[in-house]
Formats: C-alpha cells, sequence, structure tokens
C-alpha cells in the first residue's frame, strides 16, 4: 500500500472507532435517562370540576375515584383512568362538608376525608367509609361516619393516607411552612368523637394530599409543586419529585405495581398525569428517628454515572486505551517503508 494512504487510513480508523464509543455512551444515555410523566387523560365530565380525592381501584383495572370538595353534591364518581370518562356515580345519603381526600385500605374499604377546614373552626370534621362500588350508578342511604377530634383545637386536614399492609391511617395537615401528622386510632366508633393522636414529626407544607406506598415503607405527600417522598418509619424526607404545572394541584394516587402514581387537580378537564416513581434505595443502617426532616437527597442529574448516564468513567477509560493502541500502531505502520 501507498505510505501515504496507509498513513491515513490508521487515523481514520481511530476516528471510527472513537465514534463508535461516543454512539455507545450516548445510546446508554438514553436508555438509562428517566421515564417522563405522561397525561393519561383529561376528567372532561362537567360534573367533575374541584376534583379533590383521587384514589386507585382495587377491584378492577383502569379505575379509579374522585370526588369534589366543598360547595358540592356528595357523589363519588368512578372514573376510567385510560380516557378521563366518568363510568359510574355513588351518591351518598349524607351531607358532606369539605371533603379533601380519599383512600382505600386493603380490605377494599373507600374512606372519604371530610377534615377540610380553611377556616380553622369546625367541630364536625370527619372520616367515612363504603364498600368500593365499582363502575356503577347507585345511591348509598347508609355510610359509616367517624367524628374526629384533634389533641389541640381544629385543623384544616387535606390528606389521608392509609397503609395497605396494616391499615395505619395518617392524617397530614395543610400548613403553610410545614404541616402536621396524626394518627387516626385503630379502633374507630362510629357517631362518637374518635381522638387522634399528634405524631412527633412535621410534614412538608401545603399539603394537598398524600397516600402510602404499597408496601408501606414510604408515604408520597404532595403540594403544588412537588411531591414528597418521607420515610413511614422515622418521617424524614428522603427525596422529592417536581411536578408539572397544574391549575391548583389537589390529588395524589398510588398505582397498585408500586412504579409511578397518578395526580390532578381541581378545574373543568382536569388531567391526570402519570409520574414513574421507584423507591428510594436505603440506607445500610438504621436511621435515628427524628422529628424533622434533615436532609434532601439531591435530584438525580443526566449526568450521574452511577444511573448510567452521560460519559461514564468506564468509557472515557475505553475509549483512552482505544487511542493509545491506535497511535502505537500508527506510528510502527509509518516506519515501515
Amino acid at each position: 500500500m501507498n505510505p501515504r494512504y496507509r498513513r491515513l487510513l490508521i487515523p481514520g480508523l481511530l476516528i471510527a472507532l472513537l465514534v463508535i464509543v461516543i454512539a455507545s455512551s450516548l445510546a446508554d444515555r438514553a436508555e438509562g435517562a428517566e421515564p417522563a410523566p405522561v397525561e393519561v387523560s383529561r376528567i372532561d365530565d362537567p360534573r367533575v370540576t374541584e376534583s379533590s380525592g383521587l384514589v386507585v381501584s382495587r377491584l378492577v383495572d383502569d379505575l379509579a375515584y374522585t370526588i369534589n370538595d366543598s360547595g358540592n353534591a356528595p357523589i363519588l364518581f368512578a372514573v376510567r383512568i385510560s380516557t378521563g370518562a366518568v363510568v359510574g356515580t355513588t351518591t351518598l345519603g349524607v351531607d358532606l362538608v369539605d371533603a379533601e381526600a380519599l383512600s382505600i385500605d386493603a380490605g377494599g374499604t373507600i374512606w372519604i376525608a371530610d377534615t377540610g377546614d380553611n377556616r380553622g373552626q369546625r367541630t364536625d370534621a370527619a372520616l367515612l367509609a363504603l364498600p368500593e362500588p365499582g363502575a356503577v350508578d347507585m345511591f348509598v342511604k347508609s355510610v359509616a361516619r367517624y367524628p374526629l377530634t384533634y389533641p389541640d383545637g381544629p385543623r384544616d386536614v387535606e390528606a389521608l393516607a392509609i397503609d395497605p399492609s396494616t391499615g395505619r391511617k395518617l392524617l397530614l395537615t395543610k400548613g403553610l411552612l410545614a404541616g402536621e401528622i396524626y394518627a387516626v386510632p385503630d379502633q374507630l366508633v362510629i357517631g362518637t368523637p374518635n381522638a387522634v393522636t399528634a405524631v412527633d414529626a412535621t410534614a412538608p407544607g401545603i399539603v394537598t394530599d398524600a397516600a402510602f406506598t404499597p408496601d408501606g415503607r414510604y408515604v408520597v405527600a404532595r403540594d403544588y409543586g412537588a411531591a414528597h417522598v418521607i420515610d413511614a418509619k422515622t418521617y424524614a424526607e428522603v427525596t422529592r419529585l417536581p411536578l408539572p404545572d397544574a391549575e391548583q394541584g389537589e390529588t395524589l394516587a398510588m398505582e397498585t405495581a408500586g412504579r409511578s402514581f397518578l395526580v390532578g387537580s381541581e378545574g373543568a378537564g382536569s388531567a391526570l398525569v402519570r409520574i414513574p416513581f421507584a423507591e428510594p434505595a436505603r440506607a445500610t443502617t438504621t436511621p435515628t428517628p427524628t422529628a424533622a426532616p434533615t436532609s434532601v437527597a439531591p435530584e438525580r442529574t443526566s449526568g450521574d454515572p452511577s444511573e448510567g448516564n452521560g460519559f461514564a468513567g468506564a468509557t472515557w477509560f475505553w475509549a483512552a486505551a482505544v487511542m493509545a493502541l491506535l497511535a502505537t500502531i500508527c506510528v510502527a505502520a509509518t516506519r515501515k517503508r
């Protein structure tokens, strides 16, 4: 081969191999990227304009329930998640003052938190319970109602979370800078005040809804801009996830598999958005319980080598090795005349 062409061939091979290395790195980055939130559907039913509670069915795939808050009829709406269509209504034979949250226990009982109290004056806050109705139209005359009392007077509560593994019930207040957490008694009595107990911990501020993960290890509590992932034992916030903009984000519901949750908002034609969720890695040692979050785990970035994104150290190592090897070959080849 002409030495001139040989001198051009080796650098050309070097460039080609570098292109392959870079392309491989970019492919790994794309495969390792976190899934993005997806708008699944919109609830276009004109009867649902102030969705303030959301929970996913335990009986029927692709079904959720929502309820309007204060000033609306006491109706539980069954919604097809994939389309946003209302496929059933359960009219309750009781009055609701300000229903703010929905949850469901392992036995399939839906719990309604009639606990909203913007003015901090209510003495009639209560939880209501009824069997999951499904996609039907029905009227329920008798609904179990459990009055609640707080240790330090009325509270504005917009989040109810029920641990699906144990049945533990938590109420989170909507505080301006930080909220309070209350534990609901395991045994509730109909028609008699049930005293909730303050937990020695704080909740994030402006919490509008919350839900346990399916395994009961975390509580995911939302405000108007983010979802806060809270350790269910220590009540420490371990990470937070940004939420898409919404008119007034009031709802959050974990999906059955635990790999995602749904969020929604008030307003006509409100969107149901699916947010991917992966449980945070647990520490190897048991953390000391604390009354308030002490740190927030940094959000993952696209350049974190441990997640397979960006140019990982191994990629640069092999790229350098290939360059050195081809440079040696190039020198040796050009000297052979």
